[in-house]
């Protein structure tokens, strides 16, 4: 009776989860600008001196537009390093920030998706 049980629960689990992972129509979600929402969340958890604030660190600069595309593949937000940086998806060694720093909260991981999904534009 109990295997029965932690089985049925583990199905609606998984069924929820699935649920809330589908990708959102990006033809209703408005346009995300790189000079306004995403160096602004990349300012706060980001560009650090000796994280990403271009102090010539190993861990490279996410200062400007340039440096950021470094890490970003436009139209593809779960092939991006930045994005699996911030997630914790992929195969990026580290997440990001590291521990003792603020977390990306959702809204913004999910303004960064919608960026990177909408083509990573320099706006």
């Amino acid at each position: 009776m109990l295997r029965k049980w932690i089985m049925s629960a583990a199905v609606c689990i998984l069924g929820g989860i699935s649920a809330c992972t589908t990708e959102p129509d990006l033809d209703k979600v408005p346009e995300i600008k790189f000079s306004t929402d995403v160096q602004r969340i990349l300012s706060a958890h980001c560009n650090f001196s000796g994280c990403h604030g271009g102090g010539g660190g190993e861990a490279g600069s996410l200062l400007t537009y340039a440096d950021v595309m470094g890490y970003v593949k436009g139209g593809n937000a779960h092939g991006s390093k930045l994005y699996q940086a911030i997630t914790r998806r992929g195969l990026v060694a580290e997440r990001m920030p590291p521990s003792g720093y603020e977390e990306v909260n959702a809204e913004n991981v999910k303004l960064i998706y919608w960026w990177i999904e909408q083509g990573a534009k320099n706006n």
